[in-house]
């Protein structure tokens, strides 16, 4: 497994393990809670990868 890959699931479980985040599509940027698609690019994003900086605003449009 590469190092930024491995840096994103371990993003994404540290937050899946922390409770004081929850799930909600209103506020999907990680302030306290994420949604499916926002959670997945700060993954990326806090593994080097600048997904949202390029534009992704869902996993839809990610590869853009």
């Amino acid at each position: 497994m590469s190092e930024t890959i491995r840096k994103a699931v371990e993003f994404a479980v540290g937050i899946a393990k922390d409770d004081s985040h929850g799930y909600d599509q209103r506020k999907r940027w990680g302030d306290d809670d994420y949604d499916c698609s926002g959670l997945v690019i700060d993954s990326w994003e806090e593994a080097g990868v600048p997904v949202r900086t390029n534009g992704a605003t869902y996993t839809g449009n990610m590869r853009k």
